[in-house]
């Protein structure tokens, strides 16, 4: 396994309270090459809309990642996520992972410009364990012109991850909306019982395919990636229980 990969941390965090995200980005902890800390969009509730009809960044559900050069730079956040940097609510329950990235592919804007197939440096080799999978869309422009497609793709993202949620080998699911709050991109996270389970979900037939096929006839987005990641430690709480230690 290369030791020149990066380092994940994951987080999310249940408030008790809804906390408004619009243009106001948590810091990245020290040490942080990239940081995307961000509300989460409800799945199966309707989402605060403003008056274009896109998403909010209002929510009491909030998280993301942090990408590091090193082990020891992921394992102090990771160890000690309050002491590198401070949510903007009254944290009622909070999930922390620690993982390695093995694969990475698509354009995506993580820091100040777009980077095509580069912005995660993936171990050579895939480390095994629990499957995390972080997807990204963005735009080049996001005038009144591209309303109707971010529209019609935010509304294909509810429903992806809703048909994800019916299937026995997703273990937790989480789509983080970016662009109100600093401008980047959002991303979608989901946990697997399995690489099988992924895979069956994601790429056999279902909602999925489906949007993958009206994305190719008429283009959602400009830009997408994804990341593939395995678990190497978790902590905490997602829904009442880490999922993570729930896998046989």
């Amino acid at each position: 396994m290369s030791p020149q990969h990066d380092w994940m941390t994951l987080h999310r965090y249940q408030f008790g309270e809804v906390i408004d995200g619009r243009g106001k980005p948590v810091p990245a902890p020290i040490g942080a090459d990239a940081w995307r800390f961000l509300p989460a969009s409800p799945i199966g509730f309707p989402s605060p809309k403003g008056t274009d009809g896109l998403p909010m960044a209002l929510s009491d559900q909030w998280g993301g990642f942090g990408l590091y050069p090193s082990r020891a730079a992921a394992e102090a956040v990771f160890n000690s996520p309050d002491a590198y940097f401070t949510v903007q609510g009254r944290p009622i329950e909070e999930w922390h992972a620690l993982v390695i990235p093995y694969a990475h592919r698509g354009g995506v804007k993580l820091r100040d410009e777009v980077q095509n197939d580069s912005a995660i440096k993936v171990a050579q080799e895939d480390p095994k364990g629990p499957l995390v999978i972080l997807t990204t869309a963005g735009y080049t422009s996001r005038g009144p012109a591209e309303l109707p497609r971010i529209i019609k793709f935010f509304a294909g993202i509810e429903a992806v991850l809703a048909f994800y949620s019916t299937h026995p080998g997703n273990l937790r699911l989480a789509h983080f909306l970016g662009a109100g709050v600093d401008g980047r991109d959002g991303l979608t996270m989901t946990l697997w019982r399995d690489d099988e389970s992924m895979y069956s979900a994601a790429y056999q037939e279902g909602e999925h395919r489906r949007q993958l096929n009206i994305h190719r006839d008429t283009p959602l987005f400009d830009r997408s990636s994804f990341t593939r990641a395995r678990v190497v430690s978790s902590k905490g709480t997602w829904d009442g229980l880490d999922p993570v230690k729930a896998i046989p």
